[in-house]
């Protein structure tokens, strides 16, 4: 016995062990506010990569009432985004409550860049295009003209204009 408490005390006296972090255990979420017609409205944190239909049921899911083919459920969700869930017959708000849509005909390189998958290179790409090919008519002249790919349009559609 005495032995044991030997061995118990020296783990004691040596300290704690050192605190190793793995680049596996980090994890990086972004933080949603969800409100509308679901059970338990709130600020939710999703792991990166969510989309907004695990905001809805991280909020509870929706109610009865909600009307949920008026919004875009497969949308990635990004840190800071308002997901409003209408009711049926409410109308729907497009995108982020807080964020205005982009005006791809207009908006600085610095701007575009904000969007997801937009860089440095496809935001200049944007800007060459506008200026040598006219403007944009339609938000699918991104894909027409081969500046992003249709992974990338899906993403970035509900917060572009070309107004």
């Amino acid at each position: 016995m005495l032995v044991g408490v030997g061995m118990l005390l020296d783990e004691e006296l040596d300290g704690p062990s050192p605190l190793v972090i793995e680049a596996g255990e980090l994890s990086t979420d972004v933080r949603v506010y969800v409100v509308g017609a679901v059970e338990a409205p709130g600020v939710y944190p999703l792991e990166d990569g969510s989309r907004w239909v695990d905001a809805v049921a991280a909020a509870g899911g929706a109610t009865e009432e909600a009307d949920l083919t008026a919004i875009n459920l497969s949308r990635h969700a990004r840190d800071e985004d308002h997901i409003v869930v209408p009711a049926v017959g409410q109308t729907a708000v497009l995108g982020t409550a807080a964020e205005p849509l982009i005006g791809i005909n207009t908006a600085s390189q610095s701007v575009l860049e904000t969007l997801p998958g937009i860089g440095e290179v496809r935001a200049g790409a944007i800007i060459q295009s506008r200026t040598v090919d006219g403007p944009f008519g339609a938000l699918e002249d991104l894909l027409g003209r081969e500046i992003v790919p249709e992974s990338v349009f899906e993403e970035i559609a509900p917060m572009i204009t070309v107004y």
